[in-house]
């Protein structure tokens, strides 16, 4: 993807002997499409190498030679998206304005001013996008030695975080594998916006909602704290509440925006049936674990399951009501083989147990200590 991509050619008039008069148009539509996912067949850092050059160099003509060719709100919503797809890249970029007067202001208050003014200003404008550009080389770089092999393919369907009953799903176009809910979709969340390898941020996920609840005057503080209280009102135990507490105090820093949305209750697989339903059915089970407590996906396929394990998930009740549970060496053998099969589909899976979390409720900084050593194994995101 190049710079030019971001304009296209229109005809505003003729000239001498009938020739056509044209100019170039800024093509916001794509802009606003590229701050909202990625684009299917184009690598995020391409598009923000490309959008980066633009936006550097409209920057520069505006305080050397004033002859940039967007206008005002148009370098906004380029600025805008250049920081919604450096996010998804866990790349800061936090230019201390958002459009052309914006900087003009800036510059006046920094003593870029007046004669060599305009010299000072390309040195600003270089500091501020060279560690752009040298990140954007550097990730270039990881992506072709990554040492790991993340989930091959793209998600197509996310279904999270449920209150209520199961969702009923039909395939509405078997061949492209598109679905619809039927039956209790007002229970459950759906992102419906495209997702490549670049993963998914909380900034994603808080755009998303923020449109998706007509919330278009909201700012991120209003949004996000709206989309963590949904979140959480489908956790089913305390434990899954204080580690989604712990992981959410990373949403808090100065670098939300760009760290990895912790989708909770996720399907992976879908059995129209219920287990009550299969039991009264004498139908075997045929699918493993059909839900996961919490999911992470990050770049370059990356997708961290992580489970919560209460005594159902190692013991049976006996008699069932009684609040005495014995041991059942096949529910833990099952849950054994389920974790070997998502591994070797390419998902790393870890586990807490329920008791050792409610036993640190008053001190959940093992749970962070966690995540923040995940984050150095997994991806480069920002510092909790």
């Amino acid at each position: 993807m190049k710079a030019s991509d971001f304009f296209r050619t229109i005809t505003v008039g003729t000239g001498g002997w009938g020739t056509p008069l044209t100019a170039l148009k800024f093509e916001h539509e794509l802009v606003e499409r590229l701050r909202k996912a990625p684009l299917e067949g184009t690598l995020d850092r391409d598009a923000a190498e490309a959008l980066s050059s633009l936006v550097h160099s409209e920057l520069e003509h505006c305080g050397t030679d004033s002859e940039q060719r967007l206008e005002d709100e148009e370098i906004a919503a380029a600025i805008r998206c250049l920081k919604a797809m450096l996010g998804r890249l866990n790349i800061p970029f936090n230019p201390p304005f958002r459009d052309f007067r914006g900087f003009q202001g800036y510059w006046s208050a920094q003593g870029m001013s007046g004669g060599g003014g305009w010299a000072a200003r390309r040195g600003y404008l270089n500091t501020l996008f060279g560690p752009v550009w040298t990140a954007l080389d550097e990730h270039d770089a990881a992506e072709s030695a990554v040492g790991f092999r993340g989930v091959d393919g793209e998600p197509r369907n996310i279904i999270f975080a449920s209150t209520g009953f199961k969702p009923e799903i039909v395939m509405s176009q078997v061949i492209d594998g598109a679905i619809e809910i039927v039956e209790h979709a007002d229970t459950c969340l759906v992102y419906d916006r495209p997702l490549t390898n670049a993963g998914l941020t909380w900034g994603q996920l808080v755009d998303w909602w923020r449109e998706r609840n007509g919330m278009d005057g909201a700012d991120d503080r209003t949004a996000a704290l709206s989309l963590y209280d949904r979140l959480k009102a489908s956790l089913g135990s305390d434990a899954e509440r204080y580690l989604f507490h712990a992981f959410g105090s990373r949403y808090a820093g100065p670098n939300a925006m760009q760290e990895p949305a912790l989708l909770p209750q996720v399907y992976l697989h879908y059995d129209p049936l219920t287990e009550r339903q299969r039991r009264a059915l004498n139908k075997p089970r045929r699918l493993g674990r059909e839900r996961m407590d919490f999911l992470l996906l990050l770049p370059g396929g990356v997708r961290i399951v992580i489970e919560v394990d209460g005594k159902h998930h190692y013991a049976r009740e006996v008699p069932k009501g009684s609040d005495h549970w014995e041991v059942a060496a096949d529910l833990y053998s099952e849950m054994a083989a389920e974790d070997r099969a998502l591994r070797l589909k390419g998902y790393e899976v870890f586990r807490f147990g329920g008791m050792e979390i409610c036993a640190a409720k008053e001190d959940l900084s093992f749970i962070r200590r966690f995540f923040s050593d995940l984050e150095a194994r997994f991806w480069a995101g920002p510092s909790s």
